[in-house]
């Protein structure tokens, strides 16, 4: 197991560095093309959210990113240093034209990491959120 680890102030230029890093990961162990982009948009995504949902764009705040590189799948854990979140179900969101008009903006975020990555969590207390990301590499699963 290997472990990368890269902090950034809760500043959204920094995103790019995150998402420089898991696009070089993600070439380094193998990923097909396509799967190194949706790599990148989830961790874009997710870093994001951190910045400015979880540190609420303090910048002496920041976000940890850790790529732990398994032989079987990356794994990526996004800390923030923010109050926490009410523990919501993103899995049922559905996307239409309805839920657009009616102003139901927020949580689809989550939603698109989820149709990114293979697998993720979210834990959150008062000392801040920790999503963790899952990619399988297909391959390496017999």
């Amino acid at each position: 197991m290997e472990r990368v680890l890269v902090n950034i102030p809760s500043n959204p230029i920094f995103e790019r560095v995150v998402r420089a890093s898991a696009s070089e990961l993600g070439q380094a162990i193998g990923l097909p093309p396509e799967r190194v982009e949706d790599l990148k948009l989830a961790v874009s995504e997710a870093v994001n959210n951190a910045i400015d949902h979880g540190n609420r764009r303090e910048a002496t705040k920041l976000v940890e990113v850790v790529f732990v590189l398994e032989p079987d799948k990356l794994e990526i854990h996004i800390s923030d240093q923010g109050q926490g979140v009410e523990q919501l179900n993103f899995s049922r969101r559905t996307i239409d034209e309805s839920n657009l008009e009616g102003g139901m903006h927020r949580g689809f975020g989550m939603y698109f990491i989820g149709a990114l990555v293979d697998d993720y969590e979210v834990r959150s207390s008062q000392q801040g959120t920790v999503m963790t990301l899952r990619l399988y590499r297909k391959d390496a699963i017999s």
